[in-house]
């Protein structure tokens, strides 16, 4: 077994986590993704001058290399699409399955010691991950309901937390042979795989949305309104999107010497003194930002109104030249924000502001539901699909197996 390369590397890697840890510079999944990608090059490298691995392994390792270039140039063309995430996720699976394949010649120690790293860490998520789950989001629940006001959208984590417990206390009653209860729970299960996946899919999107950052050459920032405290008031959430704003708009300033407008969007809800809007320009004016360089966007009600407004502002300003924008709100919502902008034809990225952590399961659940709404027919058809698989399952175990 040649060890001494794959030390090499180990000791890299254990050098830039130290200097992450002690801040000396930056975390960046590029790097991990550069470090891995070297990582397996040079065991395939070393593994293919050792022993010839056969057609097996040369297709996997084709596979490997394909999924990842398809799925960097779909994530750069367009990041806003659930394909970037199914894309994304399908390639790391072919990963985990070439590392395993890598460790049969045993001529490094590298593909090993990940893959029993990752065997181990999915045997824990698999042994323990559902009572850990639920143990997180009573948890989260908890410090939610004491910080936020009790309403649907604030106990998301409570409702899924209760509905974990019930169907771990009472899953021995389901068991028994024969009983209904067993296929109910049987249907249970398979629907929280199909949307465990589903949400995998939306979170490994969202992620790479936020970690993919726009470029410093926009001619409009669009900052997504939200409601306004004692129905005049910026809350410190729709603060934190302005202020997200003005921090990017001053590095492309510094960088550029580009100044873009700032277009507030939000109409006047029923119990608001004021549209969002001009609650958000007044804020903006005491941050120091010039009158001219803020637009407000006064009518909208809705994220999708949000942009398609802002848009018919930025293309009558434009007068047909093209021009660059950016539309920003928290970063569990750019993604979402992102697929609007798609829908109304609007070739913008998204900059997100931080969310304080204990509110963000609630709120990309959230999201993560409101999702799944905007694809329901894709959703739906699946679900019928699988029920009449289900069924037809059932009665061939009733009447021929049974």
């Amino acid at each position: 077994m040649i060890i001494i390369p794959d030390l090499i590397l180990i000791l890299t890697l254990i050098v830039y986590l130290v200097l992450v840890r002690i801040k000396k510079v930056r975390f960046r999944l590029t790097v991990l993704a550069l470090w891995l990608g070297t990582a397996l090059l040079v065991d395939t490298v070393i593994a293919y001058r050792k022993i010839d691995l056969g057609a097996f392994f040369n297709f996997l390792l084709g596979m490997l290399l394909i999924s990842w270039l398809v799925s960097y140039f779909v994530i750069h063309r367009d990041k806003r699409r659930l394909l970037t995430g199914y894309l994304f996720n399908l390639s790391i699976v072919i990963t985990v399955g070439y590392l395993v394949v890598l460790c049969l010649p045993f001529a490094t120690p590298l593909p090993i010691i990940l893959s029993t790293i990752i065997g181990l860490m999915l045997l824990m998520l698999l042994t323990f991950g559902g009572y850990g789950l639920i143990i997180y989001l009573l948890w989260n629940a908890r410090i939610v309901l004491k910080k936020e006001s009790r309403t649907l959208g604030n106990m998301l984590t409570l409702l899924l937390g209760l509905a974990g417990l019930v169907l771990i206390l009472f899953q021995h009653f389901l068991f028994k042979d024969g009983s209904v209860f067993a296929y109910i729970y049987m249907v249970i299960i398979i629907f929280l795989i199909y949307y465990f996946f589903s949400f995998m899919t939306v979170l490994t999107s969202s992620l790479l949305f936020n970690h993919i950052k726009p470029k410093f050459n926009k001619d409009y920032l669009i900052v997504l309104g939200s409601g306004l405290l004692n129905g005049e008031t910026v809350t410190p959430l729709l603060a934190g999107r302005i202020d997200a704003a003005l921090a990017f708009a001053n590095q492309q300033q510094a960088r550029t010497g580009k100044q873009p407008l700032l277009i507030m969007s939000g109409g006047q809800g029923q119990d608001e003194k004021m549209p969002e809007a001009v609650a958000m320009a007044n804020y903006a004016l005491s941050q120091g930002v010039p009158k001219a360089a803020i637009i407000t966007e006064e009518n909208s009600k809705t994220t999708l109104q949000n942009l398609k407004y802002s848009k018919a502002l930025m293309d009558e300003r434009s007068q047909g030249k093209p021009y660059q924008s950016a539309f920003v709100s928290n970063d569990y919502h750019i993604f979402r924000a992102g697929l609007f902008a798609k829908k109304v034809g609007l070739n913008s990225d998204g900059i997100g502001s931080r969310t304080a952590r204990y509110f963000l399961p609630n709120a990309f659940i959230r999201e993560f539901v409101a999702i799944i709404l905007m694809h329901k027919k894709r959703h739906i058809v699946f679900t019928v699909l699988l029920l009449i698989l289900i069924a037809a399952i059932i009665v061939i175990n009733v009447k021929f197996v049974g």
